[in-house]
């Protein structure tokens, strides 16, 4: 399993989503951050119909999408860890 955070910006939710990765990745989740402006972030946001930020994906070994979350609702990182 492996969390993809799509990010845009420096805003508080940005960077309360930033804080909540880098903890994963402290635990040795598998974790990428996406920068939203970033060209090649596009075909991801598409691909998991994520069409706003902060947004948290959750996707399987052959990167099916297993849990979305999307906007200023920010998923508990422990609902996150239970599904990963």
């Amino acid at each position: 399993m492996k969390l993809l955070v799509f990010v845009n910006g420096d805003g508080p939710e940005m960077r309360e989503a930033k804080l909540r990765a880098a903890d994963l990745v402290n635990e040795d989740y598998e974790v990428e951050v996406l920068d939203w402006e970033a060209e090649e972030t596009a075909d991801a946001a598409s691909l998991y119909d994520i069409y706003s930020t902060p947004a948290f994906v959750i996707i399987g070994p052959d990167g099916g999408l297993v849990e979305r979350w999307q906007g200023t609702n920010l998923p508990l990182t422990s609902d996150m860890k239970h599904l990963m």
